[in-house]
């Protein structure tokens, strides 16, 4: 036993994302250092250590995690394994006391792989998180932009309309008329600064989307000569990049 749980220790350490392995109280049985990380985010403590006492060996999942939201988890899971589901799973998300918002997913832990349908078959639950408090958030700022440019625009554009029939109007006094002019130069004006504004947090957010990862120099710069090269007409030569 031990060695197959120092085998799976080795594999989970590897992975990129949060993974916690529980028994069925939710007492926490392994986890990987990504995880640790994780929780260390997790924390309200800004103490060094912080994160320790959210996660360890024999600690409780429920100190994050509600309980009647894992419950429900595996009663979804228990469900879908009596209707013949080969590899169910369920997905929560839930608000940390620090604030943070998570997104879990659950996955059993049988002890016989073959019996689906009994309710002794699941021994534990596997969680792979994910933190998606920023992730959230870029999608809150990006609806609230878009809707904040339909909103302003709808207006611009109803005032740009009357003042564009007003000026077809043969009878319309020289004042009247320089003064609906102005209102079209305002509101194109007010709906160019809202674009820019707009296209400008864009580009912050789609920048800051991007995944970032170590990556060797010399794997970047034959990427980008790879992809030169296959534009018509052009030749992409690489001196020699610290590898």
């Amino acid at each position: 036993i031990a060695q197959e749980r120092n085998r799976l220790a080795a594999l989970m350490s590897e992975l990129t994302q949060s993974v916690v392995v529980c028994n069925l109280d939710g007492q926490i049985l392994l986890y990987n250092q990504r995880a640790r990380a994780q929780f260390r985010a997790l924390s309200a403590s800004t103490a060094q250590g912080a994160g320790s006492e959210l996660i360890g060996l024999g600690r409780s999942i429920h100190a994050v995690f509600d309980r009647r939201l894992i419950d429900h988890a595996l009663a979804t899971i228990q469900q879908r394994c009596q209707r013949g589901a080969s590899n169910p799973s369920a997905q929560l998300i839930t608000v940390t006391p620090a604030g943070q918002l998570i997104r879990a997913q659950v996955a059993p832990v049988r002890d016989a792989p073959g019996e689906v349908s009994s309710g002794e078959a699941i021994s534990g639950f596997v969680l792979m998180l994910d933190n998606i408090t920023r992730e959230f958030e870029q999608e809150t700022l990006r609806e609230r932009l878009l809707q904040g440019l339909t909103e302003g625009s709808r207006a611009s554009l109803a005032n740009l309309q009357a003042a564009a029939e007003m000026l077809d109007l043969p009878e319309l006094e020289t004042e009247m008329r320089e003064r609906f002019l102005g209102v079209i130069r305002e509101e194109v004006a007010t709906m160019s600064q809202r674009v820019r504004t707009l296209a400008e947090d864009t580009t912050n957010q789609i920048k800051t989307r991007w995944p970032l990862e170590d990556m060797l120099g010399a794997d970047l710069i034959a990427a980008a000569a790879r992809r030169i090269d296959a534009l018509p007409g052009l030749r992409a030569v690489a001196s020699d990049v610290d590898a």
